[in-house]
C-alpha cells in the first residue's frame, strides 16, 4: 500500500554504522493520516530529520510533527529537497520554517 500511495504509513526502523558508531534510523510517515506514528517514534529519538519539500514548503502536519519534536526536546536538522520542481523556493521555505515553525534555521549549504 505504501508504494501505490507513493507515502509512508508505518515507522521502519534500519541501523548503519559509521567511524566506529552506530546509527539508528527511523522513518516515520508525514502524513496525516499517520501522526501517531511519528509521535511513538518521538519518544525514543535522539535527533530528528525534517524533510520539506522545496515546492510545497511547511505544510499544517509539519507544524503538528515540528510542536511534537519540541515538546519531546529532539533536536533536529532539516533539509529542503524537490528543488528541481516547478514554483520551488529554498529561501521561501527557510523563512516559512522561521515564521511558522519558529525555528532559528542556520543554512549550512546553499543549493
Amino acid at each position: 500500500q505504501e508504494a501505490e500511495r507513493g507515502i509512508t504509513i508505518q515507522s521502519a526502523a534500519t541501523t548503519c554504522f559509521w567511524k566506529g558508531h552506530r546509527f539508528n534510523v527511523i522513518d516515520t510517515p508525514g502524513h496525516v493520516d499517520f501522526t501517531v506514528e511519528v509521535y511513538r517514534s518521538l519518544k525514543v529519538l535522539d535527533g530528528g530529520i525534517g524533510v520539506f519539500c522545496g515546492s510545497g514548503g511547511v505544510e499544517p502536519q509539519s507544524e503538528t510533527n515540528w510542536r511534537y519534536a519540541n515538546d519531546s526536546e529532539v533536536a533536529r536538522l532539516i533539509f529542503v529537497n524537490k528543488l528541481d520542481r516547478m514554483g520551488a523556493d529554498f529561501f521561501r521555505v527557510i523563512e516559512q520554517i522561521k515564521n511558522v515553525l519558529g525555528a532559528k534555521p542556520l543554512v549550512m549549504t546553499l543549493p
